[in-house]
């Protein structure tokens, strides 16, 4: 592991697959939220996606993301989309609509503040 983030987020709510090793992420949308897919190939072990977004992205026991496919829930998804931001060899994919910015205004008088 090239980093020493702390490795032991909280992924409840999270329905997360079973993995060892390098993984990659491909997110697909869904009703409840985003869906995330690792891309084990591409992962390099830099934990920055666990550093960003414990809540989403568990580690292994070697600091790789120790999932494969990942639905999360509506209030997860701005963490899947920051901890996929932040993967230097860009082995997380989401798909699924990316929330707005924190605090932007999106219509009159509507902010996006958590």
């Amino acid at each position: 592991m090239k980093n020493d983030a702390d490795r032991s987020g909280s992924t409840e709510g999270i329905d997360a697959g079973s993995g060892s090793g390098p993984a990659r992420v491909l997110v697909d949308a869904t009703e409840s939220g985003v869906r995330v897919r690792v891309h084990p190939g591409l992962c390099e072990g830099w934990g920055n996606c666990h550093r960003w977004s414990p809540e989403v992205y568990p580690l292994d026991d070697e600091g790789y993301i120790a999932i494969h496919m990942l639905e999360v829930p509506p209030e997860l998804a701005r963490l899947a989309w920051r901890g996929a931001d932040a993967c230097p060899a860009q082995a997380i994919s989401v798909i699924g609509e990316r929330p707005p910015p924190v605090g932007v205004v999106v219509a009159s008088g509507t902010r996006t503040d958590p």
